[in-house]
């Protein structure tokens, strides 16, 4: 009888055992609203990683942006005596961005090595990946020229890139820009 009995007792615990390890499992099952917040939190997460990893890529880009933003010209005609023509003045961007505005500055070189002149070209609205060339001013003095950007402003990349530029910039990010 005894051995009966505490069969009963065992058989009895252990249903109750299942009883409330189950009972824990129901419980604890997230609801629908309960996945969507964690679909939610997850997505945030990895947009948080995306947007961290595209932070830092487009501070390489500012970072190093004489490899991406590059002012060239063609092989113009200049004269023995002085004077130069039909120069071209290419701005390329290689970048994934527009670059709005950038200014090239064209010293006109003279003899004794200065500048007889200085003209300021504008190109706008430069594409990425794209090369957008201009007429300069043609000079009657000069046998060679500097190119030299003054100013070089991306919105979409938070670039602004200028020899006045002044201000407070960080170090490790001085071309960044939120204007």
């Amino acid at each position: 009888m005894q051995k009966n009995t505490l069969l009963k007792i065992l058989i009895g615990l252990v249903a109750v055992l299942i009883i409330i390890v189950s009972a824990s499992f129901m419980g604890s099952r997230p609801n629908l609203e309960d996945e969507m917040k964690s679909q939610k939190l997850v997505d945030s997460v990895s947009h948080s990683l995306e947007m961290e990893s595209l932070t830092i890529k487009n501070r390489e880009i500012r970072n190093n942006w004489n490899t991406y933003f590059k002012v060239s010209n063609n092989k113009f005609n200049y004269y023995e005596i002085g004077g130069i023509e039909n120069l071209q003045i290419s701005f390329t961007n290689d970048s994934d961005y527009l670059v709005n505005n950038a200014y090239v500055d064209v010293c006109y070189i003279i003899d004794d090595g200065s500048c007889y002149k200085t003209e300021s070209l504008l190109f706008k609205n430069v594409q990425p990946h794209s090369i957008v060339t201009q007429e300069a001013p043609n000079s009657s003095r000069g046998k060679n020229i500097r190119l030299d950007f003054s100013q070089i402003y991306s919105d979409k990349l938070n670039f602004l890139y200028g020899q006045s530029i002044v201000g407070t910039r960080s170090s490790i990010d001085p071309y960044f820009s939120k204007d």
